[in-house]
């Protein structure tokens, strides 16, 4: 047979979704045909339709062998190598692959992919302009693009994107599950819980869309909605490792030793040095627990520590000087802002995580006239650069970061006096916060150090920002450096801040809810004292604990697990922990 028969045979089959016919034709007629390349790239697309991407990877490598500069096969080559998750590899290629063919919008996309997977995200925004520039109705490029933007923190650009993808592709589920997050972090809950239900209707089979809909049900207190959505998700994969945990955090220690099994199946299925094992020892661990199983249960939560902290190591000589380096700024002269920007005041709640700040930020949401925005990363992106380019904060600079913040502000109901923000590592910004916004307030959570430990312990949060965790010596020398930063905020800004012990919060919500209103200038509501029934959506892992009555069993957990917790007892200094 001619080349030419032999190609348009296989194209007819791969259009056809014949994708084994297609590599069987395409196998015969690389015999026939050897040092033509189109055959084993057009293998390797058969085997990559099927998402037998590992098996297609030499097919794509022969072709360029035949014909280096078979621009189609390297794009096949390196959107497997995508699909495979070797991201670096992937960006190298196309990094050389835009050079040569600078007007491919399709190759700019992909290599937007690589370098976001990379955590490179101005680079891959550099390259979805590019794609976006060629090819302005790309709905996947405009996707691409509100993805990087949810990550830089530009949640209201981030939605304009992907609002415009989906004014191109309205029916595409992938998109409506990436624009559910910024959705509901710009407390737009209604619409990111419909765009999750159009979603899983419209590709069933997709777990992830499945997964999401469960969790977002959970941050709104759809608890039965939630533990379905978990339970479905879990018969669609049952070593579904997220969703084992959720579902395990939800239920009670008989309703979850029967999911032990299942959690030990999908340990032995998983990677043991993946972060789904991880959230499996996790998750065992909680069930451990729950039945007395006290060392097999900190055993489970070592094993789940020790894959983290080879993750996301920490490195406490590089915190510290960020401390020294921020501490440095403020001596008790630095200039503030004369006036208040105008609009609702902004109540930042902050200290350790897992120390009650979720909690404090229910009791001020539950008044009418304040609005909770959960844990806002904003201050964080906006003052970094700062900070690393030691960039004086002067009046210029506090009026830019104002109009900045300001502007990543969802829109606030009608009569609000206040908004919350209860991002905890806003501890190392006081001094920034103070001096933009004098009228600020600023309320420190503290809680006995050990019990936060504990609870961090048992906890996976999953991300680099909180690598500390994953060691009880790192936790330790965190906790000192939290210490430090606020003994040297109420040194410098006497007064400012108000400190109130999470164990007198659990204690007297009564007299304690009274005590946050008249520090934030708020008119005192009967609801404040129960945030359980008020709270809107909590998207951080403590909303299931925040979905019950205010309590106190938490209160001194620590010392069942006193020998477990022994390295980061030690490792307090007990200068700035005299009270242990």
């Amino acid at each position: 047979m001619s080349i030419q028969s032999d190609f348009q045979i296989t194209t007819d089959q791969l259009r056809q979704g014949r994708h084994n016919a297609a590599l069987k034709t395409a196998k015969s007629a690389m015999k026939r045909h050897k040092q033509h390349p189109v055959f084993p790239n057009l293998a390797g697309i058969a085997l990559a339709s099927q998402n037998e991407h590992h098996k297609a990877v030499p097919f794509f490598q022969k072709a360029l062998k035949l014909e280096p500069e078979f621009h189609d096969a390297r794009k096949n080559l390196a959107q497997t190598l995508l699909f495979l998750k070797q991201y670096e590899k992937a960006n190298r290629m196309l990094n050389k692959l835009v050079t040569r063919t600078p007007q491919d919008a399709q190759a700019w996309h992909m290599l937007g992919l690589a370098r976001f997977e990379c955590a490179d995200p101005d680079g891959a925004l550099e390259a979805v302009e590019k794609t976006l520039e060629m090819n302005p109705v790309f709905a996947q490029a405009h996707n691409l693009r509100g993805l990087i933007l949810s990550q830089l923190g530009q949640i209201v650009e981030a939605l304009e994107c992907f609002r415009e993808a989906l004014r191109l592709a309205p029916n595409d589920a992938e998109i409506l599950l990436n624009a559910s997050l910024p959705l509901s972090q710009h407390m737009m809950h209604q619409e990111a819980l419909e765009a999750l239900e159009r979603a899983v209707a419209l590709d069933p089979a997709n777990v992830s869309s499945r997964y999401w809909l469960a969790t977002q049900h959970l941050a709104l207190g759809n608890t039965e909605e939630a533990r379905l959505g978990f339970q479905t998700t879990l018969e669609a994969d049952p070593i579904h490792a997220a969703a084992l945990e959720r579902l395990v955090a939800m239920q009670s220690g008989e309703e979850n030793a029967a999911l032990e099994p299942q959690i030990k199946q999908a340990l032995a299925a998983h990677s043991p040095k993946s972060s789904e094992s991880a959230q499996l020892f996790f998750a065992l661990g909680r069930v451990l627990n729950q039945n007395k199983r006290t060392e097999d249960a900190e055993d489970a939560w070592r094993s789940g520590k020790r894959i983290m902290a080879r993750q996301i190591p920490y490195d406490p000589v590089q915190d510290t000087e960020h401390a020294k380096k921020i501490m440095a700024r403020f001596d008790g002269t630095s200039p503030a802002l004369e006036d208040m920007p105008s609009g609702p005041r902004p109540i930042y709640v902050l200290g350790l995580p897992r120390s009650g700040t979720t909690l404090t930020e229910a009791v001020l949401g539950a008044n009418s006239k304040v609005k909770g925005l959960g844990e806002r990363s904003a201050t964080n992106k906006l003052l970094k650069p700062l900070i690393e380019r030691d960039v004086p904060f002067d009046a210029e600079k506090m009026r830019e970061f104002v109009a900045s913040d300001q502007a990543l502000l969802p829109e606030l109901p009608p009569g609000t006096q206040a908004y919350v923000d209860k991002m905890p590592d806003n501890y190392r910004f006081v001094g920034f916060l103070l001096s933009a916004y004098p009228d600020a307030r600023i309320i420190s959570i503290t809680r006995d150090p050990r019990d936060v430990a504990l609870s961090m312990w048992k906890s996976n949060f999953g991300d680099g920002g909180h690598s500390y965790i994953n060691d009880l010596k790192w936790m330790a020398h965190r906790f000192n450096l939290f210490a430090q930063l606020m003994r040297h905020w109420n040194s410098v800004f006497p007064g400012r801040m108000m400190t109130l012990a999470y164990e007198d919060l659990v204690s007297d919500i009564y007299s304690h809810s009274q005590s946050l209103a008249e520090y934030c200038d708020l008119e005192w509501e009967a609801p404040m004292t129960r945030p359980n029934e008020n709270v809107e959506q909590v998207l951080t892992m403590s909303v299931t604990q925040l979905r019950q009555q205010v309590h106190t069993r938490s209160v001194g957990g620590w010392k069942q697990h006193a020998e477990m917790l022994a390295p980061l007892v030690d490792g307090l200094d007990p200068e700035l922990w005299p009270n242990l």
